[in-house]
């Protein structure tokens, strides 16, 4: 039973000061959930009113999109005094890597197949390439089976080979396509779940994340103000992101009964679309004044979690008439 949200305002300082966003990343959730639909531009000016909000000064988002453009993320275009910030390449390649794990979820179907990734015992290159490697891996979703070995179920070998590419290694590891023989008494993969994956940690990750956010579904439609509701969308995405980013995504059948990341899933894709028509109000009035390269929203994001439920579609039809 959820508790009773004491007031919009009130809950998301409370959410703020208990985990306080980074200026960087917040900015990157922003950019990418709220911005890009709408053709992935904004004036510097637009993203401090959309960060100011959630405890993000001037001064720190500044720093943050100089960072974000030295790191290939962003670029910057000049225009008298002002400065116009978009994705860059590498942001627009990242941020589609990351949006099926954010907004869809794992295959719902598994033909039994892994991507592995082996580093041979003896090869050219040091300790330092090979641990800059192992934490790619990790960080998107493998599990260590083995030292040297690294293993997947839905991993795209794409993937791994892009990682070899960024860090200037393509030789450094053997990348298979391969299928699990364990015979009916021998020991499958899947079974070394909770030894290569930190499963326990994760669930508790998401049951934090449920507990922070179950009390906004009390939310009724008077209370979703426009500028409340866009920030509750920035905070969710980015506690959301901020864990499922992490989460391997196995198939179901490898994971525990219940599973902490299903439930936690079901309540963002409520909570996403139960405030994105009014979030949409204000970032309608943010972004598109004085910005030719505005666009409207991509009916793209309508597919998001799951597809938008019929109503809030018809709420952002009747607004787009007004």
């Amino acid at each position: 039973m959820t508790k009773k949200l004491p007031s919009l305002q009130r809950h998301l300082e409370q959410v703020i000061a208990e985990d306080p966003p980074r200026a960087k990343s917040l900015c990157v959730t922003v950019l990418g959930d709220a911005v890009g639909p709408h053709g992935g531009v904004a004036w510097l000016g637009n993203l401090i009113e959309l960060l100011e909000p959630m405890g993000i000064n001037e001064r720190l988002l500044r720093t943050s999109v100089f960072r974000l453009v030295a790191l290939g993320w962003l670029r910057s275009e000049r225009e008298g005094r002002r400065s116009r910030y978009a994705l860059a390449e590498q942001g627009i390649k990242l941020t589609a890597r990351a949006s099926p794990r954010i907004y869809v979820g794992p295959p719902m179907d598994w033909d039994d197949s892994w991507t592995v990734v082996i580093l041979p015992r003896f090869g050219s290159h040091g300790l330092a390439e090979r641990t800059a490697l192992r934490d790619q891996l990790v960080w998107e979703g493998f599990g260590v089976i083995a030292p040297g070995v690294f293993a997947h179920p839905h991993a795209n070998p794409q993937i791994a080979h892009d990682i070899l590419e960024k860090l200037g290694l393509p030789d450094l590891a053997l990348v298979l396509h391969a299928n699990d023989n364990a015979s009916p008494t021998g020991l499958p993969i899947a079974s070394l779940a909770n030894q290569c994956w930190n499963l326990q940690d994760l669930s508790q990750q998401y049951e934090r994340f449920y507990e922070r956010f179950a009390p906004f579904e009390a939310l009724t439609e008077s209370e979703i103000d426009p500028k409340l509701a866009h920030m509750l969308r920035a905070l969710l995405i980015h506690s959301w992101r901020r864990v499922v980013l992490h989460d391997p995504q196995l198939p179901a059948a490898m994971l525990p009964t219940p599973w902490a990341g299903q439930t936690a899933r079901a309540l963002c894709e409520r909570l996403y679309w139960k405030i994105f028509a009014a979030s949409e109000v204000y970032l309608e009035h943010q972004l598109s004044p004085d910005n030719p390269q505005h666009e409207p929203l991509a009916q793209s994001v309508f597919k998001r979690f799951g597809g938008a439920p019929a109503a809030v579609i018809h709420a952002m039809q009747r607004s787009a008439r007004q």
